[in-house]
């Protein structure tokens, strides 16, 4: 029981670090398209910013529709995202990296049940 805590509760700062490191591929995702400045500007805005949405209202333990199948899919939506983000970029071996350890994330929060236990704390 004492490892299953430490796990879980190592895996849920490397999801707070994923978290922001998706948010950061997406800034420089939007910043290196092939476009002029502006449209780079509100890519590298509104993009992210359209994602922190998504993940407020699905994923976090406060989000107004937080349900496992809402939850699961703004996940892989920003983690497959991020990843696609990073490729896209021309880093390839971070984007690797990244969608490598966000799966491992995922599959050890559903293991280990952590998805629930957000939803029960956010009923009350």
């Amino acid at each position: 029981m004492t490892v299953r805590r430490g796990v879980g509760g190592l895996n849920l700062g490397v999801r707070f670090l994923l978290e922001l490191a998706s948010l950061a591929a997406l800034v420089a995702w939007g910043l290196r398209l092939d476009a002029g400045w502006p449209v780079r500007l509100l890519a590298g805005i509104l993009l992210p910013l359209a994602a922190a949405t998504c993940w407020g209202l699905f994923a976090s333990p406060r989000g107004r529709f937080l349900t496992a199948p809402g939850r699961l899919v703004c996940e892989v939506g920003l983690f497959g995202g991020a990843t696609a983000a990073l490729v896209g970029t021309g880093w390839l071996a971070p984007g690797v990296v990244f969608g490598v350890v966000a799966a491992a994330s995922l599959t050890v929060t559903y293991a280990l049940g952590q998805h629930r236990q957000v939803e029960q704390q956010a009923r009350g």
